[in-house]
């Protein structure tokens, strides 16, 4: 083979090549700009998550993890919604801890979370006010009664 043969081969195969090679690198681009608009988007909505689980643990008793898992709820829900659907779930959480990590001075000062037993004296007084309600109607209907009765 001559050397003019052997230059034409190594360009043709080049050639056939390019579009190949330009498809992966392409392709490796563009799952990387995902990945870059995911990062962008995921921390605001990790916040905004860990914001509202702290604000539903004001006047619900919530134990951490619930927290946590709900928050996680949350951000992945936001994220189907926003197109991100094969987004990886440890990643979503260390997102949500890491906003925890960084809020959690502001937020224990500016919603202040129920304890359980605050809970259960909530639940208490809910049922006491039950019982309540439901021995007022009773002498009610007494009461009809007894007037029905003189008459």
């Amino acid at each position: 083979m001559d050397t003019n043969t052997i230059t034409k081969l190594i360009t043709t195969i080049a050639i056939a090549a390019i579009p190949i090679i330009g498809a992966y690198v392409s392709k490796v681009i563009l799952g990387n700009k995902q990945v870059v608009n995911l990062i962008q988007v995921l921390s605001p909505l990790a916040k905004d998550a860990v914001v509202a689980m702290q604000k539903l643990g004001v006047t619900e008793f919530l134990e951490g993890e619930a927290k946590k898992s709900g928050a996680v709820k949350i951000v992945t829900k936001s994220l189907t919604a926003l197109g991100f659907s094969d987004a990886d779930e440890t990643l979503i959480k260390n997102a949500v801890e890491k906003e925890y990590a960084l809020l959690i001075n502001e937020l224990d000062q500016t919603y202040p979370q129920m304890t359980a037993e605050q809970a259960k004296a909530q639940e208490a007084a809910t049922q006491q006010a039950s019982e309540v309600a439901k021995a007022q109607q009773a002498l009610a209907d007494a009461q009809t009664k007894v007037s029905a009765l003189q008459n």
